[in-house]
């Protein structure tokens, strides 16, 4: 039985491969090298590897002998979206108006939000650990990979990196939980259901990061199949972009789930987040932004003497 499974969900091109190939270097230097319990890596792709990360798997099976699973699969065809369903092909960006959210972006959210859960290839693990291949761990103390190997709450996640979710992407994700919180509420007794759903329709949250660490039978209860399935009825997620990130954090608070905030890494996914103590937060944080490097830098691929000093690395 593997404690955690570390999986990645790959977009069949260049960039994403060759990020990949960084997150997968560094997932291995401050993480698996160091972990003192049973782990497995997963990759769910469709295509082909770029030698570089074809490379960097032979050196952690055959050098490290790490179990790392490489799965070809068709996405679209995987969260079981059919042919026939008339979604709006390119959706409106939140954020840009030159951009868009293809369908295969929602598929990801699907993904990750439930039908990942119930893979064969998770049945021999407890814990499903989420990196996407953007994400880049800079660092990780002791106290970090500590709380890794002796995890035991049904999720996780890096310490303080909750935030506001737009507003563009939520449309309507309120009233869904609403509608299945009042019909359901005396099966769940979440004792105020009301206030949650109207944040998620106000001010909605997530736990931002792509990164999360979830108990995979908590994932596979009752409880949560029955949520999942009238937030995936109701098609909110291909109809209005509601992210995995946005359904999980409101999921994680119905069901109420133990959750544990993880402390003590240097984390990259667009911007900076540090969550080792307030001194090096704010060092990282003004260093960054005096050299103009909190979301424009290349830290996961080298790190001047410089960076090292003012990132207390």
């Amino acid at each position: 039985m593997y404690k955690l499974a570390f999986t990645y969900l790959v977009k069949q091109d260049r960039k994403t491969w060759n990020d990949l190939e960084i997150s997968l270097k560094l997932l291995y230097q401050n993480i698996l090298s160091k972990l003192n319990c049973t782990y497995k890596v997963i990759i769910f792709c469709e295509g082909e590897p770029i030698n570089g990360v074809k490379n960097q798997i032979d050196f952690l099976i055959k050098k490290k002998n790490i179990n790392v699973s490489l799965e070809e699969i068709k996405l679209s065809k995987y969260v079981k979206r059919k042919p026939k369903d008339t979604y709006i092909k390119d959706f409106p960006h939140a954020a840009d108006c030159k951009a868009i959210t293809s369908l295969g972006y929602r598929d990801m959210c699907k993904f990750f939000a439930f039908d990942v859960f119930f893979d064969v290839i998770f049945e021999d693990a407890e814990y499903f650990v989420r990196i996407d291949t953007d994400s880049f761990f800079i660092y990780t103390n002791k106290n970090f990979i500590r709380n890794l190997e002796n995890f035991h709450s049904e999720y996780g996640y890096i310490s303080k990196t909750i935030q506001e979710e737009d507003k563009a992407v939520s449309l309507g994700f309120g009233k869904c939980l609403y509608k299945f919180c009042k019909k359901n509420n005396k099966d769940f007794e979440y004792e105020n259901y009301l206030k949650l759903c109207q944040e998620a329709t106000l001010k909605p949250k997530i736990f931002y990061t792509n990164f999360e660490i979830v108990k995979i039978n908590w994932a596979k209860s009752n409880n949560h199949k029955r949520i999942m399935s009238a937030i995936i009825k109701s098609k909110g997620i291909y109809n209005f972009r509601w992210g995995d990130a946005l359904i999980r954090y409101y999921v994680v608070h119905l069901l109420k789930a133990k959750k544990k905030e993880m402390k003590g890494c240097l984390y990259k996914h667009s911007g900076i987040y540090d969550s080792r103590n307030l001194f090096t937060i704010l060092l990282t944080k003004s260093y960054s932004k005096i050299r103009g490097r909190l979301y424009k830098n290349s830290y996961e691929k080298r790190l001047s003497r410089l960076d090292k000093l003012f990132l207390s690395l």
